[in-house]
Formats: C-alpha cells, structure tokens, sequence
C-alpha cells in the first residue's frame, strides 16, 4: 500500500498577536523581491498599481459629488442641470473604465513577475543537490507535497497578496476621504440631556464608526475558526491528490500483487479527510456569512433612515442626503474589508504559511540532517571511503566500518546486503548523508550512477535518452545507434515520439535505456546498483558485454547481479552489516 507522509494539520492560531507576527513574517518574506534584479521594474508596477488606486478612489468622490448634483436637479426640477450631468456621468464612466482596467493589467503583471521569482528561487533550492531526495527522508510536515506548494501555494500567495494588499490600500483612502465628506455633510445635532445641550459634530461618522465596529468585531470572531479549517483544507486535499497520483504511479505494482482493495481503502481513508477539512472550513463560512449577510442587507437603509429626520425637517436637501447616504456606505465599506475578505485571508495566509514552511524546511534541511555526517568530497584520482559507516536517520548504524580505495580503470563487486549496499552507494553520491567517515572522489571524474529504476522523464523520447543533457548535446544519430546497441533498436527513429515512458516501457526496457544513456554521456567512473535485476541472463550479458566493449578503461563498481564473469572484476568488496 502506497503511503502518504503525514501532514502539518496544526490549526493556524488566531490571537491579534498572531496576525501581527504572521504579517510581520511575510514583509520580510516579500522584501527581497523589490530588491531582486529587476528590482525597479517591480517597485515600478507597484507605483503604477498605488498611483491608481488614488485615481480610483478620486473617481469615486467625482460620483459622489455628482450624485449630490443630480438629485438636487431632480427636487428643483433643473432640467438644464440634468443635462449637464448625463455629459459628466459619461467622462466620470470613461475614467472610471480606464483606471479599473489599467490597474487590474498593472496587478497581473505584478502578480505574475513575483510568482515566477518565488518559484524559480524555490526550484533553485529544491532541485539541487539532491535536496528534493533528502526532504522526502527527513519530512516532519513542514515540508510535506512540495508540488503543491510550489505550484499552487505560491500562486495564491502572489495573487492574493497584490489583489488583498490593494484593496486593503483602496480601503484605507476611501476610509481617510469620505470621512472627511461625511463629516462635512453631518453638520452638526445638538443632544439635551436635561438642561445641558451637548453639539455633535460628525455625528454621522461616529455612526459609521460604531456599526462597523460592531459588525466587524462580530465578523471577525465567526471567521477566526476559518484560518485553521482552510489550511486543513488545503494539506488534506494535497495529500488526497498526492495519494491519487501514487496510485497512478505504482498501478502495475498494485495490480500484481493484488492490492487493490487495500489501495482502495487507503484512498478512501484520505477522502474521509478531505470530508472532515471541508466540513470545518464549511463551519467556518456558514458562521461568516450569517453576519456578511446581515451586514450587507443592514448597509443600504441604514444611513438614510439616521438621515432622512434632517431632510424631512428641511435642513438639508434631496442631493445631500443622498451624498451622505453614498459617504456613508463608502465609509462602512472600507472599514468592512476584514469582514468582505475574511475567507480571501484565511485563505491567503493558509497558503502563505504552507509556501514559508517548505521555505523554511529547505533553509534548516542541513540542521534536520544531523550531526552524523558523511563528509563527501572531490580530490585526486581516486575513489576512496575512509572509515565510512552508513546510519539511519536515527544514527543507528546499518554497516560496519569500511575503508578501501577504488583506482582508475579497476573493477569492483560490492557485496552484501542489497539494501545496504545501495545506501553505500547513495552515500558516495552525496545523497545519504547519515553516516561517518569521508568519502574522497576524483576530481573532475565524469560519473555515471545506473540503478534499477532510471528516471524518464516525460517528452520526446530523443530527450528521455539524452537526460539530464538537453537534446540539442546530442546527435540523433549517435541516439538511433546507442538505442540499437542495448536492443532498443525498434525505437529508433521514433526520437519526436512524446509520451510518457515510464507506461511505455517496461521495467527491463527502461534499465537497457539506461544503458544507451551510458553510451552518450561515455563515462570514466560507472556505479551500478542493482542496475540489470529485471533483464534475463542473455539480456545481463548483452549489457555486460557493452561495459566490457565500449568502456575498456573506465571503473565499474557494481552492486547486484549483473552478469559478468568472475574474471571481469578485480576484486570484491565484502560489506557487512552491523
């Protein structure tokens, strides 16, 4: 049964304290990008973006203002002024237009230039030295679907903090311009209580102030539960597809050994988690939209049933009372944003959270690998292991110590325990860094690492032959004649051919097309691991007959079987388990 690393579901906490530490954590996170290489290029988006915010914001007081004027023309019955004012509505529509559009183009390009930096700085990390390997050894949750995370975690990271840290801006002008409106529109009332009259001015700000308060406090205590539930949400639906894709990925495996009922039970247990993420998160947003919706509704009738006593009384007219209902609501509004985008925060920062901890993994990867260390490194012409003993992630030993020296152009057979052997290998690799001892490669040595399942990669099968080089390092002739040398010949010619080859080929054809991969890259240091275990007797002798052939002066060191005669190795090095 295939298996899922478990995941982080620790609900995100929610205290003030913690808002302000996670917004603090993210400044320092997004810095970086505005003073990366193209560092005035996207501070300028950011100026173009913040400069049209204001035009927006100005446009919307151009409406205001307006409003006032055309209801005024329609309580005097001014059609002259009527008139007018359709010719400003449509100059106020066509700026309106302009800077809407402009800004959303200008965001777009400034969200896409940052996902593409984060994810390009994250790949860096990620995909190199074996980093990517060693993440999935010593996973704690932190660091756990790394797809995910940097396909879709850094998108909606981008995204929403551009779309949400513009809103918030538009936000806190229309808040700082249309109380200044309103609170000229107020005027003043004078409350008695009892023989003293106390003047308020502004008194519609202080409404505005109060009710969103209220409804904001209220809104955000039902929608603090919804920053734990989307994370959950997210991990589980992460693993949930992590766990589909496994099974896609090992579906022969599964089907050989009959394990479809258990694979089965496997994935309906992560879609029951899926359940329990989706009905938390929908916990979370039934109790937001019961305020969010009585909120809305309470908007509209609101400031013009506190007004209209002034209008009725004859102290203002049609036009303000309508300007002051408009402010009103504008003001509201703004301060309505943690309410409007509760779910767009939760959501913004569940994946914030997710894109900083895979960050953050990688960043102390070199910690969680432990004190016990394999020292790796490349000086003279020789391959040599000094006192080298392979652990487990737990410092268990696995081997007993080991030191030889693997000359130029020697052959060597490790043997042992199969396993055991192979987390050797990896440790000369660099990849299995538990352990003790130095490992000492030759310097500049071109080293080819063939083990039981070669990756291949999707795409044009010229490219899976060639891989890690790029097509155009070969040539397709030499491609045809290395397929045609490890009896892959009925490929040849089929170099375009896209599909994915791990499905195309079987397991034996996959360890041959490692071979031809040999034949191109024409190594001088050859380390099998278990590199010929599906292929027949005569198909392990065709590979050895090439080694033997095509790379008369290179080392080859071998672990399992590989169907060379006794007298094409040197020596043996015995390996033993601790």
């Amino acid at each position: 049964m295939t298996q899922v690393t478990a995941a982080d579901n620790t609900p995100a906490k929610s205290g003030m304290g913690d808002h302000a530490s996670f917004l603090w954590r993210f400044i320092v996170f997004a810095l970086p990008f505005f003073s990366a290489q193209h560092k005035w290029r996207n501070r300028g988006w950011l100026a173009v973006i913040a400069s049209l915010t204001v035009a927006q914001v100005a446009v919307q007081v151009g409406l205001n203002s307006w409003s006032a004027r055309l209801y005024d023309a329609i309580e005097g019955r001014h059609l002259e002024a009527f008139l007018g004012l359709i010719t400003t509505f449509v100059l106020l529509l066509v700026a309106s237009i302009l800077v809407f559009s402009i800004t959303l183009y200008a965001k777009r390009r400034l969200e896409f230039a940052w996902r593409v930096w984060i994810t390009k700085n994250t790949l860096s990390v990620w995909m190199a030295q074996g980093r990517h390997y060693q993440l999935g050894l010593v996973a704690d949750g932190h660091g756990d679907n790394p797809d995910g995370r940097i396909a879709e975690d850094i998108r909606v990271t981008t995204e929403s903090a551009v779309e949400l840290g513009q809103a918030a801006f538009y936000c806190l002008l229309l808040f700082g311009t249309f109380v200044t409106v309103l609170w000229h529109l107020s005027g003043v009332i004078h409350v008695e209580i009892g023989e003293t009259v106390i003047p308020i001015p502004g008194f519609m700000v202080f409404v505005a102030l109060i009710y969103s308060a209220i409804g904001t406090s209220l809104a955000l205590w039902a929608g603090f539960p919804l920053v734990g539930a989307s994370n959950l949400r997210q991990t589980v639906e992460a693993n949930f597809r992590f766990g589909l894709a496994r099974a896609r990925e090992y579906s022969e495996s599964i089907a050989l050994i009959g394990g479809d009922t258990d694979e089965r039970t496997h994935l309906q247990e992560l879609l029951r988690g899926v359940r329990r993420g989706w009905e938390r998160q929908t916990y979370g947003l039934v109790r937001i939209i019961v305020f969010t919706t009585a909120y809305g509704v309470l908007a509209n009738p609101f400031p013009l049933l506190v007004a209209a006593p002034r209008y009725i009384m004859g102290l203002i007219s049609l036009g303000t009372l309508m300007q002051m209902s408009q402010a009103f609501s504008q003001v509201t509004a703004a301060l309505a944003f943690p309410v409007d985008n509760l779910s767009g925060l939760s959501l913004w920062r569940a994946s914030v959270e997710r894109v900083m901890a895979l960050q953050g993994a990688l960043d102390g990867l070199q910690e969680k690998l432990g004190a016990n260390r394999i020292e790796v490194k490349h000086e003279g012409n020789s391959l040599q292991l000094a006192g080298v003993r392979v652990m487990e992630h737990d410092a268990t030993p696995v081997m007993k110590e080991i030191t030889a020296e693997i000359g130029p152009a020697e052959h060597v057979s490790i043997e042992g325990v199969t396993p055991i052997c192979h987390k050797l290998i990896l440790a000369v690799a660099g990849l299995w860094p538990w352990g003790a001892g130095k490992v000492t490669l030759p310097e500049g040595a071109n080293i080819f690492i063939a083990t039981d399942r070669p990756y291949l990669p999707v795409g044009p099968l010229g490219e899976t032959v060639c891989y890690p080089m790029t097509l155009n390092a070969c040539v397709p002739d030499d491609i045809n004649a290395a397929l045609n040398r490890v009896g892959l010949g009925d490929w040849a010619g089929h170099l375009g051919v896209v599909e994915n080859w791990e499905t195309v080929f079987s397991v034996a054809q996959q360890q041959r097309l490692s071979f031809a991969r040999m034949l191109l890259h024409r190594p001088d240091w050859i380390l099998l691991s278990e590199a010929t275990n599906a292929l027949d007797s005569a198909g392990q002798r065709e590979m050895a007959e090439l080694l033997a052939k095509e790379f008369p002066s290179a080392t080859i060191v071998a672990v399992g079987r590989v169907g060379l005669s006794d007298g094409f190795f040197h020596r043996v090095l015995h390996v033993e388990a601790a």
